[in-house]
């Protein structure tokens, strides 16, 4: 028997020339090519010093009816997952997981890699946001602080949030290190953003307003209240924080009376 690699699908095996034969081994290949899809991938590597990675980066989608394989990311010859870099993947997946939930970055590798979100298009379906809620860096290295060898990241939700942050016009009060993240709480749960970060734009500087739309968030029905945790160490000072979504334009304020 001779082995014949399907494209999008397991080694097919032809046992015999006979018409009834041809015609399964067609019908194989025919269920393994409709079964596949093709999801589109952005990701986004976190701003902090080191960051990036030139290690090996590998997805995993999580579906309700199972997950793929691991698939390898990496466009050849160019560095896949430098500090601030948004870069774009498309993956053939042969497995049918059903509706995406969730995605999963793995690596062999020790050099840690410091992802901030990745937005994941199936063929004929949405947009689907992932984002690292934790901050949470990605190696084989167990030893290397805050990383493990696998960050699995869940979508939250389909609601947009708009946040808007005053910076303080008092003296050194403003920062280009500082990495903040918000966890908003209402009367039906919490969600919470990865890093607030407008590509592009210096954030967070004195006196200046800063607003962040962040989409595949959960609805939190009418907001209480909002907490702020950073991943860097230098100090900031914002006056208010404003938070409303489209589902409920009503804007909860912040005020910083303390």
């Amino acid at each position: 028997s001779s082995g014949i690699n399907a494209e999008y699908g397991d080694t097919i095996t032809k046992q015999s020339s006979d018409p009834e034969m041809k015609t399964l081994f067609l019908l194989l290949i025919l269920a393994a090519i409709t079964q596949a899809k093709l999801y589109n991938i952005r990701v986004q590597t976190e701003t902090k010093p080191d960051s990036g990675t030139n290690g090996k980066i590998y997805v995993t989608f999580v579906g309700k009816k199972g997950e793929s394989s691991g698939h390898r990311l990496d466009r050849g010859w160019y560095d896949d997952f430098e500090p601030n870099l948004l870069t774009g993947y498309s993956v053939n997946v042969a497995a049918n997981i059903g509706d995406l939930k969730c995605i999963r970055f793995s690596t062999p590798n020790n050099d840690a890699w410091l992802p901030r979100y990745a937005v994941v298009t199936p063929s004929g379906d949405r947009e689907h946001y992932f984002y690292n809620t934790e901050g949470t860096w990605v190696s084989a290295q167990h030893s290397d602080g805050n990383a493990v060898p696998e960050l699995e990241m869940c979508e939250q939700g389909t609601e947009t949030y708009y946040i808007t942050i005053r910076t303080s016009t008092e003296a050194y009060a403003w920062s280009d290190a500082i990495w903040p993240r918000l966890t908003i709480t209402g009367a039906k749960g919490k969600t919470k953003t990865g890093v607030l970060n407008n590509k592009g734009h210096n954030d967070f500087r004195k006196g200046q307003d800063d607003t962040f739309t962040i989409p595949g968030m959960k609805f939190v029905g009418k907001v209480k209240c909002v907490e702020v945790d950073v991943m860097g160490s230098d100090k900031w000072k914002f006056d208010y924080i404003e938070v409303h979504c489209d589902r409920y334009r009503s804007t909860y304020t912040r005020m910083n009376d303390d």
